[in-house]
């Protein structure tokens, strides 16, 4: 009788954390501009700060359905600068023991674009129109994607270039990404 009560708590509390799970990343999705999420996140002190990760990579994979497929997190997000992290999994690897080629570019498109929308206004937008990686090392471990962006000055400009680069333990550039957009931004809206 113990065990069915133990049980059926353990339920009940699982189903409590998943439907608050879902309705703060639904209110904060809303708020748009990853920045903002972002911030959101950091102020709500009764979550641990290893957890507000977690969550803001969740959110992303619902902006994103694709990420989801590559175990992320990103770790820093300022105006124009995105880091995040990427642990080697069964799931992510080829038949080599290493990354696949495929998850070290969903990471770097990933944390690239996240630095990019981060400086875009709210009706701005931006199309990913060309990918190109260069693979430097064998991806092995934990690996961290960096990409900084400089500010647009120019909000006539139609295509940006981005670049993101993808580390490995021993801090060695293990792929290099290039990422060029197609820029739609709207005039001070």
């Amino acid at each position: 009788m113990s065990l069915a009560l133990l049980s059926l708590a353990a339920v009940m509390i699982l189903a409590s954390l998943a439907v608050l799970t879902n309705i703060v990343t639904q209110k904060l999705g809303s708020l748009g501009n990853p920045i903002h999420i972002w911030d959101t996140l950091h102020d709500i002190d009764v979550i641990p700060i290893r957890l507000r990760g977690w969550i803001f990579s969740t959110i992303v994979g619902f902006a994103n359905p694709y990420c989801r497929s590559i175990n992320f997190r990103i770790t820093e997000l300022r105006k124009g600068k995105a880091c995040g992290v990427m642990k080697e999994t069964k799931t992510i690897s080829n038949p080599f023991q290493c990354v696949h080629a495929a998850a070290l570019v969903t990471f770097g498109e990933t944390v690239g674009s996240l630095a990019l929308f981060t400086l875009l206004e709210r009706n701005d937008r931006a199309i990913l129109t060309n990918i190109s990686a260069e693979y430097v090392k064998v991806s092995r471990g934990l690996l961290t994607a960096s990409s900084v962006v400089n500010p647009i000055k120019d909000r006539d400009t139609t295509e940006i270039t981005t670049h993101v680069l993808i580390k490995n333990t021993s801090f060695e550039t293990v792929s290099q990404l290039t990422l060029t957009w197609q820029l739609d931004l709207k005039d001070g809206q």
